[in-house]
């Protein structure tokens, strides 16, 4: 877990609401205790707001895109706070990256929503607060009871008196509460005394979901606001040569037609409007330097960037030579690109569904040129987005258009602007040179990986360099000062180069994992094989000073039946996979995957089995669907997902040709959490990675067909 050195005596702030309200909040970067009633809002953090009419907010500092994030949250500060579960109101932060800035996401410590980071990262942090609210409370509760502090104690929003039957709520201490000094170092609950931590319960946006009244980016309606429509070069790096204008503005309803970054873009009353509007401007793009990009010339380069490394030569007798390869993917989250801007002379307001609020303030003073006062970025709620929507290339046409038309403006991508124009995860290409020994173990592991740079895509220096430190974790490596793999393997020489082959790229849901744990725990598979070890017990023989990857297996060969006889053209596999490479803030993952492959070749996946280490489990249910939409998400990037290229462009469009899993695919998925006594890990990524693993290694335990490269697809298996 990132750890930030933080003083318990001074990172509490406590001030009013209008004089009749409690706020406490924090920040690690404090100055000194504030008790004053003149504090504004967005100086206080705003952790915790309490009103008079005992309404509980809770201002929680990560983006929600499905991953439960704030239900997480909010159980954290709500356990120490001791309110009331139904009272609890949450509410995305405003933009402050002093105050919602998370290292644990983002190197630079930007305000970031990312890296499974939401839970661990504020775990400490959000208990100190609620146990400095509560004990504030408690404070004032005695004083305004007339009785001993040490006979007064909190429950479910009020103050009680536990020698007579007096209580008040917090609403009715609130506005006196603000006036009190903040405790120095407030008592924190131990976990024996938890209600509702570690407990299964109901995430705070479901009945929002099912009554329709939570609200998306697209959602949002500001009185007099146009809708936008876009279409950007299919051809990466190209620009518009022509477009019919008059053909546009003959639609009714449209009002403008504007050129954007790389396109152009359609403003009228409505979205069809506006997009019809886009299809009729008969867009011509030049063809530039990238025409000539497609699938055979970017497995050259891969090809050639391996060579480049240069064969090994391996002295042992046995040996396994093998290359993988994985394909681009998409991230295909149901909710395209969307954002809302109003630009007037003086101020910048976006409504935009964001994991990255400081890249969306960076967009819009870049297009305004306004200092971070005059702009106001509200965090909407996201339909998936699993790295996305860390960009701003959608919030600067937004607000690029608001400014140029003067009136706030919706911009909306098609599904097909959406599909071509993502980051995609980068295409990749791996050798393993192993020489093995007598007793079947490795005495010589060499590989070698080619991959456009993603870790330049983060720190651009990275690109300077012509180093990719993304390229290395999850794979066995020999890399000086990097975490090592938990496979303790002999004689390792990894090298690494990247690729460029100027086709945006980005995070995928688990980067770099959902490319290297693919590779290593298929090659690991194939030494087993070669050793004629099982699987399982051929991992085990790596991991002796591994103790919680071993019971993590262990549980999981007994939860799955591993080694019982299955039927004829059954075969299962095993993967497992670390999420981070720092030991406290790690999530081990492992999964088994039984598949059934009929005569005529037809894959099915009959179950999986999945047992994760996640340190304490907040809310076990959010752990289980954390896993189970992980398992389906990579059980998809296995079985169908890929980005192909043709001439310079992205040749899917849309959900026809960039198939994804479906219920039909869907196989029976059972999960064990391991208890644990240790703080929180990540749990929205680690489990996406294994699945692909397990899954091919299954097909080879059922018919001996080895799959090096993905996705499966229409492949021949028998």
């Amino acid at each position: 877990m990132y750890k930030k050195k933080m003083n318990r005596r001074t990172f509490l702030k406590v001030s009013t609401v209008a004089g009749s309200g409690l706020l406490v909040g924090c920040s690690f970067s404090s100055p000194k205790i504030l008790s004053t009633s003149d504090q504004e809002e967005n100086d206080l953090g705003l952790w915790v707001r309490i009103g008079s009419d005992d309404t509980v907010t809770l201002i929680l500092p990560a983006s929600e895109m499905g991953q439960h994030a704030q239900t997480g949250q909010a159980m954290i500060l709500g356990e120490e706070l001791e309110v009331d579960w139904s009272k609890i109101k949450v509410q995305h932060p405003p933009f402050n990256e002093e105050l919602y800035g998370n290292p644990g996401a983002d190197p630079l410590g930007r305000q970031v929503t990312g890296g499974s980071a939401s839970i661990s990262f504020y775990w400490t942090k959000l208990r100190q607060i609620g146990a400095g609210a509560r004990e504030i409370l408690i404070d004032a509760g005695a004083s305004k009871l007339g009785v001993n502090r040490n006979e007064c104690y909190a429950k479910s929003g009020r103050i009680f008196h536990q020698n007579s039957s007096e209580s008040l709520s917090y609403g009715k201490l609130a506005s006196y509460a603000s006036t009190l000094s903040p405790p120095s170092d407030p008592i924190l609950k131990s976990g024996k005394d938890y209600r509702i931590l570690g407990k299964s319960v109901p995430k705070i946006h479901t009945q929002n979901k099912i009554n329709g009244s939570i609200k998306y980016g697209t959602d949002v309606r500001i009185p007099g606001m146009l809708y936008a429509s876009v279409k950007q070069s299919p051809v990466f790096g190209s620009r518009v040569k022509s477009y019919n204008k008059n053909a546009a503005l003959g639609i009714s309803g449209v009002k403008h037609v504007l050129d954007i970054p790389n396109g152009m873009a359609v403003v009228a009353e409505n979205t069809w409007q506006a997009m019809k509007g886009i299809e009729s401007l008969e867009i011509q793009f030049e063809e530039r330097k990238n025409f000539d990009l497609n699938n055979k010339t970017i497995k050259s380069k891969l090809d050639e960037a391996l060579n480049d490394q240069g064969k090994a030569e391996i002295s042992s007798k046995s040996k396994l030579e093998v290359e993988y390869n994985l394909p681009y993917l998409h991230h295909a989250a149901m909710e395209p690109m969307n954002c809302t801007a109003h630009v007037t002379e003086t101020m910048c307001k976006l409504w935009v569904p964001t994991q990255a609020q400081s890249v969306c303030m960076e967009a819009a003073k870049e297009v305004t040129s306004f200092s971070e006062e005059n702009i106001e970025i509200i965090t909407m709620m996201m339909g998936g987005s699993f790295g996305r929507k860390q960009t701003k290339d959608y919030v600067i046409q937004a607000a690029s258009i608001s400014m140029r038309i003067g009136k706030p403006v919706q911009v909306v991508w098609s599904r097909e602007e959406d599909t071509r124009q993502g980051i995609y995860r980068p295409v990749s290409s791996s050798r393993f040179q192993i020489g093995i020994g007598n007793d079947g173990m490795p005495t010589e592991w060499k590989s070698q990986i080619a991959q456009p740079n993603l870790a330049a895509e983060f720190v651009p220096p990275m690109g300077w360099l012509n180093f990719d430190l993304m390229a290395i974790p999850g794979a066995v490596h020999d890399y000086p000062m990097i975490p090592k793999h938990f496979y303790d393997v002999e004689g390792v020489d990894v090298s690494h180069q990247p690729v460029e082959l100027n086709v945006p790229i980005g995070p995928w849901r688990s980067p770099p994992n959902s490319i290297n744990v693919f590779y290593t725990e298929s090659v690991m598979d194939e030494l087993a094989n070669l050793a004629q070890i099982d699987p399982l017990e051929y991992r085990l023989r790596f991991m002796k000073d591994k103790p919680r990857h071993v019971t993590i297996l262990n549980q999981l060969a007994s939860q799955s039946g591993w080694g019982e006889k299955l039927p004829k053209g059954h075969g299962k596999g095993i993967a497992i996979n670390e999420w981070f490479p720092l030991e406290e803030n790690k999530t081990i993952v492992a999964q088994v995957a039984e598949v059934a492959i009929d005569q005529r070749g037809k894959l099915k996946i009959i179950k999986v089995d999945c047992v994760v280490d996640c340190g304490f489990a907040v809310n076990p249910d959010s752990v289980k669907a954390q896993m189970e939409g992980s398992i389906i998400m990579g059980m998809s990037a296995a079985l169908f997902e890929k980005i192909t290229i043709k001439e310079g462009r992205v040749e899917q469009s849309n959900f026809d040709d960039y198939r994804i899993a479906r219920m039909r695919d869907t196989p029976e998925i059972n999960i064990t959490i391991l208890d644990s006594k240790s703080d929180p890990t990540g749990t929205g990524e680690p489990a996406t990675s294994p699945i692909v693993p397990a899954i091919t290694n299954a097909i080879f335990a059922a018919t001996g067909k080895r799959i090096r490269n993905l996705p499966i697809g229409k492949q021949k298996l028998v």
